[in-house]
């Protein structure tokens, strides 16, 4: 059994123009990210080699945060969630496209500046890089407030989404049709679909402007019906910020961790798919909060990420850690209450690589196998 400890940084795709907050892999060479200002950008890995590779592709259309990224299970289309209240479909496998150019450092910030000075230091120069531009092959734009949820079924036939306004939305992702709503209980901060298409488990939150709210809400609902299954908020005394299924079904994982707390209330939980009960919590947990979580292809680890930069490693069988990734020993990123949060994670499909969607405006991949 692999237990990680051979894990090793191979490259940082720095990306300067603002924060990242989604990634997935494409196959096992390409790599998908998505930032705060709406762009989606494509990278080849290489085998191997010292020089980070710069992006090859740029995918054109939203106009706001990009927030979750999945890829469809025959690996043929990208979806992409945004706070634009759309959902995008691009052809992942797409070769053509218009020659582009991107400036890859235009968000650049002055970093150590804490106080008034009367001039600041000019800007480095323009990295500028040759992209292909492609444009999404169809929309989804049944939304009307932000969306932070997305999930599909292992069939692809059925898409799972969920916004700010309350609503789940069921779609078929190869023709963007909606098939069917239905309103939860509070403002949906992550979802996912079972691999069989029968349950959504969605993670809720109360705006922070209600003064009344409930601080969480954690459900299971029929995907055929809209009535609620299973009600486990009682676990919670935090915001929940990710949901995961097993490929196989049999584990449901949950990320916990409000922004807005500090302290070990990072838990992460393993559930029960059907019932909703807690099967066990997993510990050390994160500081400060979970951000996400990834099954690996072997069936057998649970991988997770937060805002203490750290990437823990999970026994499936009994809960143990068997290894963690240190970002900040990397790039010496200063912990406490503002260190910069690792928002997204992504392993490939042979289970080599991990990719990492970094606050500090960056991917980062590391390899997790010894050769």
């Amino acid at each position: 059994m692999n237990d990680f400890a051979t894990s090793k940084l191979l490259f940082t795709l720095s990306w300067n123009s603002d924060v990242v907050f989604a990634v997935t892999f494409i196959g096992s060479d390409k790599v998908a990210a998505a930032n705060r200002r709406g762009d989606i950008l494509i990278w080849d890995l290489p085998a191997s080699g010292d020089k980070s590779p710069d992006p090859v592709r740029r995918l054109v259309g939203h106009t706001s945060a990009v927030n979750r990224l999945r890829l469809s299970p025959d690996g043929k289309t990208l979806i992409s969630a945004s706070t634009d209240r759309t959902v995008k479909f691009w052809d992942a496998l797409q070769s053509d496209g218009e020659p582009g150019t991107i400036v890859m450092n235009d968000g650049y910030s002055f970093v150590g500046v804490t106080e008034k000075v009367d001039k600041l230091p000019a800007p480095p120069p323009p990295i500028t890089v040759k992209v292909v531009e492609q444009k999404p092959i169809r929309e989804f734009t049944g939304h009307k407030d932000w969306i932070w949820g997305l999930g599909i079924s292992a069939d692809g036939k059925s898409l799972a989404t969920g916004d700010d306004s309350k609503w789940v939305v069921l779609s078929d992702p190869q023709t963007g049709t909606e098939q069917r709503r239905w309103q939860v209980n509070q403002w949906i901060r992550s979802l996912d679909i079972s691999p069989d298409g029968q349950v959504v488990v969605t993670a809720e939150h109360f705006p922070h402007t209600n003064n009344n709210f409930v601080e969480a809400g954690l459900r299971g609902w029929d995907a055929q019906t809209g009535k609620m299954k299973f009600d486990a908020s009682k676990l919670l005394k935090s915001g929940v910020n990710s949901v995961r299924f097993s490929e196989d079904g049999k584990h449901l994982a949950v990320g916990v961790g409000h922004i807005d707390r500090d302290g070990d209330n990072g838990k992460v939980f393993l559930l029960n798919p059907t019932t909703g009960e807690k099967v066990r919590e997993l510990t050390p947990s994160h500081l400060r909060g979970a951000t996400d979580l990834a099954f690996h292809p072997d069936g057998e680890h649970l991988f997770t990420c937060g805002r203490d930069r750290m990437v823990k490693i999970w026994r499936l069988s009994d809960g143990g850690q068997v290894h963690e990734i240190n970002q900040s020993l990397q790039d010496k990123a200063k912990q406490g209450p503002f260190t910069p949060t690792l928002h997204a994670i992504s392993i490939s499909p042979d289970g080599k690589l991990l990719a990492v969607a970094d606050a500090e405006r960056k991917v980062v991949i590391y390899s997790l196998t010894s050769t």
